[in-house]
């Protein structure tokens, strides 16, 4: 899914835009990455069962993933001279794209 999304909006940006527009997305890609395999770990531990377990395990993998993006914005904000809007909305566009293809997988 990552390289779909390189493809279709970074080398665009690369190409049309410039260097400073493209490097924030596959730190932005990086970042919902890692934050897809890390929160993808509570639903697999404890999303077998009782609805009870399902809500605790959905939760958990929400409070990780706000915590983790929180974190990251600020990193990426305090600490680099990467392009501010452009990271936001490929961190934003990636993590709906993930979100969506996770809830997905999840259903099936």
């Amino acid at each position: 899914m990552d390289i779909v999304m390189l493809i279709l909006f970074g080398v665009p940006l690369y190409f049309f835009g410039s260097a400073e527009l493209f490097l924030p997305v596959p730190a932005a890609l990086a970042v919902t990455s890692l934050l897809a395999i890390v929160s993808f770990y509570p639903f697999t531990r404890m999303s077998g069962g009782s609805m009870n377990r399902y809500m605790t395990a959905m939760l958990l993998a929400m409070f990780i993933r706000m915590i983790f993006i929180g974190v990251s914005v600020f990193v990426v904000f305090a600490f680099t001279e990467l392009h501010q809007i452009s990271f936001t909305v490929a961190l934003l566009f990636s993590y709906i794209c993930k979100s969506a293809f996770e809830t997905y997988i999840l259903t099936q």
